[in-house]
């Protein structure tokens, strides 16, 4: 399935597709009327004044490569190939090296693209102020630059607070929900899987939000579809189970004195690659959300409220709001002293952890789960 550079959820600035609009030569009135209408706002963002910078970043690294990926395909169609695009690697990127690609006239063509990759999180921090003094400067109309970030650049910088002065910022956050179960839908009917609402939900539930980890895990799915169903027991069987949902697992399992399932996702979570330390900073941050979540809501504080007290991510909230009822307050701190003390344990060496022995770290963990399991309610 072909993607339409207008089919792209449109940026929170309306500018941004008069900009790509005008870069790439398109014919706003050939658009099909429903997307005439769908894209109606573009016309009205000529008078924004923006110059032609742009910056893409957030959690969702997958969707901003994409949308990058569809302008650089539709910039190579609208203007003879890759020869007037200059990918320029952040951490060795200088002023003077982004200048000359700024400045040098496009061959054979009205246009060029620089992109810069990571130079927020990696380039030089001398470099960057200078890279803001040169996009203070009078840019030629003939270049477009795109910058885009695979980790979340610091918000304070000088060059970040340029690039939303004079560009656009945009921001790709994380899918959660029912946009989530919908990417899925989508990204299968691309991939000709055929899966239901249902069964994606489920599949976001297990895999996570991480979009380069999904469309993996659908390709896998992919084979398997070709001769069976796909459905929530073929997921559990192909699909490798993403951390936060393992460690939510447990947590519900360790909820309803469900000791099988405890030890059983606890082994996935061992088993799962990830450093044990991490993993056991996870659980305890977990409970420790947990406790500031069923606290808030036991004072009559609104979802909204607790959110914004917590700085977390409303997903994360919610799911901790289903499982607050589940435990009492003493429960929780329990559980949680239990888990501070395994992890002082570990760090102070009085549970030893080698990297080719983690019997006693495993111990501490099985004994804490029979423990918690064994409790009264």
């Amino acid at each position: 399935m072909q993607t339409d550079i207008y089919d792209i959820p449109p940026s929170p600035f309306s500018y941004i597709f008069y900009n790509i609009e005008q870069t790439l030569k398109f014919d706003y009135n050939k658009l099909p009327v429903t997307k005439r209408i769908k894209n109606a706002h573009i016309m009205a963002a000529a008078k924004s004044g923006k110059k032609n910078v742009y910056l893409f970043f957030g959690e969702d690294t997958y969707s901003a490569n994409h949308k990058l990926k569809i302008w650089q395909k539709a910039f190579e169609e609208k203007h003879g190939g890759d020869i007037n695009i200059a990918v320029l690697e952040g951490r060795d990127t200088t002023r003077i090296e982004l200048e000359s690609a700024v400045n040098s006239a496009p061959f054979l063509a009205e246009k060029r693209l620089i992109i810069v990759k990571n130079f927020l999180a990696k380039g030089d921090k001398d470099e960057q102020k200078k890279v803001a003094d040169l996009l203070e400067e009078e840019l030629p109309d003939f270049s477009i630059i795109v910058f885009i970030e695979e980790e979340m650049p610091d918000k304070r910088t000088a060059l970040l607070k340029k690039i939303n002065k004079i560009g656009v910022l945009e921001e790709f956050e994380s899918l959660i929900g029912p946009r989530l179960t919908g990417w899925i839908i989508n990204k299968a009917t691309e991939k000709n899987i055929p899966i239901t609402p249902k069964v994606a939900d489920y599949l976001g539930k297990v895999a996570g939000s991480e979009l380069w980890n999904l469309n993996n895990e659908l390709d896998k799915l992919k084979s398997y579809a070709k001769t069976q169903k796909i459905d929530e027991k073929a997921v559990d069987e192909l699909v490798h189970p993403n951390l936060t949902t393992s460690i939510f697992k447990f947590t519900d399992y360790i909820a309803h004195k469900n000791r099988k399932g405890s030890l059983n996702t606890l082994d996935i979570l061992i088993e799962s690659g990830e450093e044990i330390v991490k993993i056991i900073f996870m659980i305890v941050r977990h409970f420790r959300i947990l406790i500031q979540v069923k606290d808030l809501k036991d004072r009559g504080e609104p979802k909204s409220e607790i959110i914004s007290k917590l700085k977390e991510h409303p997903f994360v909230v919610s799911t901790m709001l289903e499982q607050s009822p589940n435990f009492t307050k003493e429960q929780l701190k329990t559980i949680y002293d239990t888990l501070l003390k395994i992890d002082i344990g570990i760090k102070t060496g009085k549970i030893r952890l080698l990297a080719d022995d983690k019997k006693e770290v495993l111990l501490a963990l099985q004994k804490f789960v029979h423990t918690v399991c064994s409790q009264d309610s």
